[in-house]
């Protein structure tokens, strides 16, 4: 159950913003009608107050709004945050307009000190509806509050995989220095022609050493108790 509440919950808070701005719309529609059919500014501005956005859809909206954010955070969450402080904005500053310019239709000071002290609750529980919702949607912006953890765990070992150096390229191919023989290894590191066969287009063979040639001056070295002794 608390899975399929999870899951509902971002299609729910979207339900709730639409609700709230057809709300705010067809009473401004109201007030504008109500004026073109020559009823008192005042008393159209107060109807738009009352009637502009419910405190309660207010209230669920921001606790809706919390619980996509702070538990298990949905991938649209910041645009869903965006769009519900816009919605609760624009309905708080059309109830504080409507109950300032409605106050003239209030008959006698003690029904507007007593509509006053009525709405200021109403007022003051939007406004802080409407902070909440603005603070939640800077700290996502600024990257204090993490947006969706699960996916940034899931893309992790991917960048930390790309991040890595790519190995570095063989100097030598395997399947062309198969079965080759050198001299010696030296002459392998340094890439020299192998002395043997298995290399595509046939070795040499087998090459007598080449000795260095002596010096002009300075008599062949013998081994001793050889023929060569005098």
């Amino acid at each position: 159950m608390v899975e399929n509440l999870l899951r509902l919950r971002e299609p729910v808070a979207w339900i709730v913003v639409g609700v709230t701005a057809v709300s705010i719309v067809l009473a401004v529609v109201r007030f504008v009608l109500a004026l073109g059919t020559g009823a008192p500014f005042s008393a159209a501005a107060q109807d738009v107050s009352l009637e502009a956005m419910s405190l309660t859809l207010v209230m669920a909206l921001v606790a809706l709004v919390t619980a996509c954010v702070f538990e298990a955070p949905v991938p649209g969450a910041r645009r869903l945050v965006a769009a519900a402080a816009t919605v609760v904005t624009i309905g708080t500053v059309l109830t504080v307009l409507g109950a300032l310019l409605g106050l003239p239709a209030s008959s006698g000071a003690l029904a507007v000190v007593l509509e006053v002290l009525g709405g200021l609750l109403d007022v003051v529980l939007k406004i802080v509806g409407a902070v909440t919702l603005w603070l939640i949607h800077r700290g996502m912006s600024a990257g204090r509050i993490q947006v969706a953890p699960a996916v940034v765990a899931e893309e992790a070992p991917a960048i930390a995989e790309a991040s890595q150096p790519a190995p570095p390229a063989p100097t030598w191919a395997p399947d062309a220095a198969s079965g080759s023989v050198w001299t010696s290894a030296s002459d392998a590191a340094s890439g020299a022609q192998p002395s043997g066969w298995g290399v595509p287009g046939g070795g040499t063979g087998w090459q007598p050493v080449t000795r260095p040639a002596l010096d002009a001056g300075e008599p062949e070295a013998r081994p001793e108790g050889t023929d060569g002794q005098p």
